[in-house]
């Protein structure tokens, strides 16, 4: 009984066949693009499709030498197997190991993207073909792809104009076993008919060569069914897929993802009576635009003339378009979104759909924020197969006009944006929102380009120069960090700088002899009791004595003057101050503007507030000093602060150089709040930080008659939570 076995398997990649290659798994990528990321850029650095690759069938069947080769017989008849360090691989024939080039007993086609042998000694009819019949097109055996006269076999195929059909299939390249068929169709109206030709991929560029075709049709159309080199994870695809072309010029038919979008629209396009080859112009140049390239010239060019390994701005776009496409999806995702994508275009020409633009250009966010562009050019180019070109550029200018941001140009240099499309992983309700994701955007003048934003560059943008040197301020965007005005710049404040106080007496030291200061500071801690009498605890006392010694060990000669509030803890706090520096000469001043409700209009409306909010008063004052709430219970910040600043300005002629004033936390925060513009880090009713003891404000008075104002702390931290 005759036999007939196809003898299916995969190779992991075919080594030096047409042309060397090397190993494509991308490894080959710079190790230190991954010290160039700030962790902060984005959430999650793995980006799919990038960082790994999903197994293949052409991972199997290969072994590092011929001695490895298993027992040719019945277990593994019908396989064959790759030698890493040979070009061929080896078949398993009536129970011995045949090198392709050795086909003397067997014939080598492709089905279903991979390669067929068939045995020459008991040829029989193919059980997977349609239509039996020896002499159609589609039953047709070419012989074997490794023989050097295959690319000049002619099969049997009905009259009428001869031209040979040569081409390179990409998405990436095709791998050798992927079919090749060609149909005519009619260039009028773009009616698909019979099916003309049938061949291989033969080379690991992709290529194909089907010799001379004869068609009635002045146009074919050529599908390429297999597995292909992925750019993103330089592996081989797990899936087959199939792409198409149209072309009228058979001497020019590569087939790309390019090729494949265009075809529902010139189909449209034709109804419309346009010229087919006007209508491939039009559709092509439509296809660019929907992903926002517009510089690539098309003249005398058509999509089935380039290939991805070129150094031009189309073979650029091709491969952009191609990666973008690809990107985290498997190969079922993205023919769908391919196939969904030229069906959208078919009707106007336009990509009607945001949320397929919005997907892509979230995924392109984590290569771009991660900068792992150079992964997919090391991809590309472990191929060896040719030049790879500028895609970068066409990828990194899609986001930007998914998200709608605008142009990036000199007028705008600098400026950070965000995500407000709700579909986006990467959506923010507002600049400073961060609970969905903490990823923004610069308009990089450098690189005349959107690009995402480092920590530094969203968290202090719009912060300008600091109001005065070591001034503190909260992240816009990640919140728990602080940033510092250092020596004119910002950067990120250690730990010991991040609350945003500066150290009391490093103050005194840096002042100018002709500077007066006044330093309004929050009493030492105090015992329990919080009346009018309370007093200082034992630590309350110690801390107090420390900072007057601070004091002197800085300056010891000079006398300081002394206020406080009327309160028991605050007088205790000026005079152990006073003790502690070895100042006995001075008068304790009673202020009444020190008292703790400076702020307050309405004592009753605020006792109400502060029994039901979270956090007691606390929150209330907190949420006033920096919202502006409670407006019914308090003084207008601006104003009433004005007002305190101005009559300790107006009592300067009656006080020292150098001053002490002992206060509350109530009146501090929201002075603290007014005096740095709603910068200061004691946001009660957001981050449960309050002013800590002996914390405050110095106001810095110069020669002149300005005012600078720098919060201070006495002890190790200005807030306490």
């Amino acid at each position: 009984m005759n036999s007939t076995w196809y003898l299916k398997t995969a190779f992991f990649a075919l080594f030096c066949f047409f042309m060397s290659c090397s190993s494509s798994d991308g490894s080959g990528a710079e190790e230190n693009d991954e010290n160039e990321v700030n962790p902060a850029l984005v959430e999650d650095p793995q980006i799919p499709g990038l960082d790994e690759k999903k197994p293949s069938i052409f991972d199997t069947l290969t072994v590092e030498d011929a001695s490895e080769l298993p027992d040719c017989n019945e277990e593994h008849r019908g396989t064959f197997f790759f030698v890493s360090d040979e070009p061929l691989p080896y078949f398993c024939i009536n129970g011995e190991w045949h090198n392709a080039a050795d086909s003397a007993s067997f014939s080598i086609t492709c089905n279903d993207g991979l390669l067929q042998a068939v045995d020459k000694i008991f040829p029989v009819e193919n059980p997977s073909s349609e239509n039996n019949d020896p002499n159609s097109a589609s039953s047709q055996n070419y012989g074997n792809p490794w023989d050097q006269n295959y690319n000049n076999q002619v099969p049997t195929t009905p009259s009428g104009f001869d031209s040979p059909i040569t081409g390179i299939a990409q998405k990436g390249p095709f791998v050798p076993g992927a079919n090749v068929t060609v149909q005519e169709v009619d260039s009028f109206f773009g009616h698909e008919m019979r099916q003309i030709a049938e061949g291989c991929v033969v080379s690991n560029n992709g290529q194909f060569s089907l010799g001379n075709v004869h068609a009635d049709s002045n146009c074919v159309k050529i599908k390429v069914t297999g597995y292909y080199k992925n750019e993103l994870n330089g592996g081989t695809s797990a899936s087959p897929v199939t792409l198409a072309a149209r072309t009228c010029n058979p001497s020019k038919a590569n087939v790309n993802i390019l090729t494949h979008l265009e075809i529902p629209r010139v189909d449209q396009l034709l109804m419309n009576h346009i010229d087919i080859n006007m209508a491939k112009a039009q559709a092509e140049r439509e296809v660019l635009e929907a992903f926002g390239i517009n510089d690539v010239q098309l003249e005398n060019t058509s999509a089935e003339e380039i290939s991805i390994f070129e150094d031009s701005d189309y073979s650029a776009a091709l491969l952009a378009i191609s990666a973008m496409l690809q990107g985290g999806r498997d190969e079922g995702e993205m023919m769908n979104l391919a196939n969904n994508l030229a069906e959208d275009l078919k009707g106007d020409g336009v990509w009607n759909d945001p949320n397929w633009k919005i997907k892509i250009a979230d995924w392109i966010v984590g290569v771009d924020s991660t900068n792992k562009y150079s992964h997919i050019r090391s991809n590309v180019e472990s191929w060896n197969l040719g030049p790879v070109p500028n895609f970068e550029k066409y990828i990194q200018n899609f986001f930007p006009m998914a998200y709608g941001f605008g142009p990036c140009n000199s007028s705008n240099a600098g400026a950070v944006t965000f995500v407000n499309q709700g579909q986006s992983m990467h959506f923010a309700n507002d600049y400073e929102h961060a609970d969905h994701s903490r990823v923004r955007f610069i308009c990089d003048a450098a690189q005349n380009r959107w690009r995402t934003a480092n920590a530094l560059e969203k968290d202090t943008a719009g912060f300008g120069p600091g109001t005065y040197d070591k001034e503190i301020r909260e992240g816009r965007v990640n919140h728990e960090t602080s940033y510092i005005y250092d020596s004119g710049k910002w950067r990120v404040a250690t730990k010991d700088e991040a609350d945003g106080f500066t150290d009391i007496v490093e103050v005194f030291k840096s002042l100018k002899p002709t500077d007066k200061a006044v330093f309004i500071i929050r009493h030492s801690e105090r015992t329990n009791s919080t009346g009018k009498s309370g007093h200082l605890t034992e630590n309350g006392v110690k801390y107090a004595q420390e900072l007057g010694g601070r004091f002197k060990e800085a300056n010891g000669t000079e006398d300081f003057y002394f206020a406080y509030s009327g309160y028991t803890r605050t007088q205790e706090t000026c005079d152990n101050i006073a003790a502690g520096k070895g100042q006995t000469n001075y008068n304790l001043v009673e202020l009444a503007t020190l008292d703790g409700g400076w702020y307050v209009k309405d004592s009753k409306k605020l006792e109400e507030y502060s029994k039901s909010a979270d956090g007691g008063g606390w929150a209330v004052y907190s949420k006033y000093a920096f919202t502006g709430s409670y407006s019914d219970a308090f003084y207008d910040l601006k104003t009433r602060s004005e007002q305190l600043i101005s009559e300790i300005k107006g009592n300067l002629g009656n006080m020292k150089r150098i001053n002490i004033m002992c206060t509350h936390d109530y009146l501090l925060v929201p002075l603290l709040a007014y005096v740095t513009d709603g910068h200061a880090n004691v946001r009660y009713h957001e981050k449960r930080r309050w002013l800590n003891y002996m914390s405050g404000v110095a106001m810095i008075i110069s020669s002149d008659g300005s005012v600078n104002y720098i919060p201070v702390r006495s002890l190790e931290k200005g807030t306490m939570q």
